[in-house]
């Protein structure tokens, strides 16, 4: 099992947890992601994107693996994961991101995927400064 010494927790709002979910369910999908075999699944030392998208999914659809608080009507889920699951985390909205950039459309789904794009970067700057503070 991993230290949860080396875990690193960062408060998170209902958006970016959604957002995270679905990058992350993504991304095990476009690599075809297995579980790795004669691993618990509760082994945390072990990070494969498919893990990562079920913890993911578990945070955003039952709120676990997080801890929950209301702050003025708004959800706020505070998540620790290791250094190298927020890695993960990382480049995979990092690679939503520019698979949005790179899309061409029309003018108004131009804007939105740039608006979603700007969104996952923004998430992936506050995450890199969470782990580099603490």
């Amino acid at each position: 099992m991993t230290d949860t010494a080396s875990q690193h927790s960062i408060p998170l709002d209902q958006n970016q947890v959604s957002l995270t979910a679905s990058v992350m369910h993504q991304a095990a999908m476009d690599c075809s992601a297995t579980d790795a075999v004669g691993v618990p699944s509760d082994d945390r030392s072990v990070v494969t994107l498919g893990r990562m998208a079920a913890r993911w999914a578990a945070i955003s659809e039952h709120e676990k693996h997080c801890d929950v608080v209301n702050i003025h009507g708004d959800r706020l889920y505070n998540i620790s994961l290791t250094a190298e699951e927020w890695y993960h985390v990382r480049a995979a909205l990092s690679e939503h991101a520019a698979r949005l950039t790179r899309a061409g459309g029309h003018a108004r789904t131009a804007r939105a995927d740039q608006h979603r794009a700007r969104r996952a970067l923004l998430l992936v700057d506050r995450i890199t400064e969470a782990i580099a503070g603490g």
